[in-house]
């Protein structure tokens, strides 16, 4: 491979690795912080950059064809997650807000917090629901303290840690827990319509980015294809290194947008 190769490839690998940066650390600096899984865990972004790279060099072009390519397809993939998440969190959110409602509802004629647990859990649905569920029985099984905390694990909100807290103090006899629910309740409606808000106006415009993105690369496409000229001059050097900058443009440009918008949907309401 030619020096201009080389210099070709590490800049689009610089490019990939702005985008892939985490916004709030890395992920070698939070190993402490995750489980075995999580970091165990290939992002999807850098191997659809890979897989993208890998076919354009297989079809004979230039090492900056393949790294146009490997960056358009991680902004594409990042655009995706980050959306994807934004659903988790929203649907999440929506369904402790459910959950601390009913339980408030609750609170005013259960004796205590675990009989209105019992009694609002096959009130709400989803995913929540069946957390709650096997929070009642695990109250049961296990004892207050090891549910709670297989709770907070279950549903990843700190509306849900906070529920977790209140379920094993008010177990213990501690604080008044009618009115604690009344107050958690007001917590998890708050960081629903967080969620929303943040699903409407950031996570919505996500496809319309990656979109932007695959119609880029197909105006190039139907260009080369349209007329050999240009297509013989896109499949060489100069047009490598205009593929190559253009895709950096817009990954710079667009992580400026994703980058903020993954941290916050990754941290899905926890503070």
């Amino acid at each position: 491979m030619s020096a201009a190769a080389w210099i070709i490839t590490a800049g689009g690998a610089l490019v990939i690795g702005v985008v892939l940066w985490p916004a709030s650390g890395t992920r070698w600096s939070m190993r402490v912080g995750t489980g075995l899984r999580r970091r165990a865990s290939i992002p999807t972004e850098a191997v659809g950059g890979a897989v993208a790279a890998t076919l354009a060099m297989a079809a004979g072009l230039a090492p900056g064809h393949g790294a146009a390519a490997a960056i358009s397809v991680v902004v594409c993939a990042a655009a995706v997650k980050v959306l994807l998440a934004s659903k988790r969190w929203n649907s999440t959110a929506i369904g402790v807000a459910r959950l601390a409602g009913v339980l408030a509802n609750q609170a005013s004629v259960a004796v205590t917090v675990i009989d209105a647990i019992e009694r609002a859990a096959p009130l709400v649905s989803g995913s929540i629901g069946r957390a709650a569920t096997a929070l009642a029985a695990d109250c049961e099984a296990v004892g207050v303290d090891v549910a709670a905390e297989r709770f907070a694990a279950r549903v990843p909100s700190s509306a849900a840690r906070s529920l977790a807290d209140l379920v094993t103090i008010s177990a213990e006899g501690g604080g008044r827990w009618v009115e604690t629910v009344e107050v958690l309740e007001q917590e998890a409606s708050q960081a629903a319509a967080t969620a929303r808000m943040f699903h409407a106006r950031v996570a919505a415009t996500m496809p319309t980015l990656a979109l932007v993105v695959v119609l880029g690369a197909g105006l190039v496409a139907g260009a080369a294809w349209s007329a050999d000229d240009v297509g013989a001059w896109l499949a060489g050097p100069g047009g490598a290194m205009l593929l190559l900058g253009g895709s950096a443009v817009v990954a710079v440009l667009s992580a400026r947008v994703l980058l903020p918008a993954r941290a916050i949907a990754r941290t899905g309401g926890w503070r």
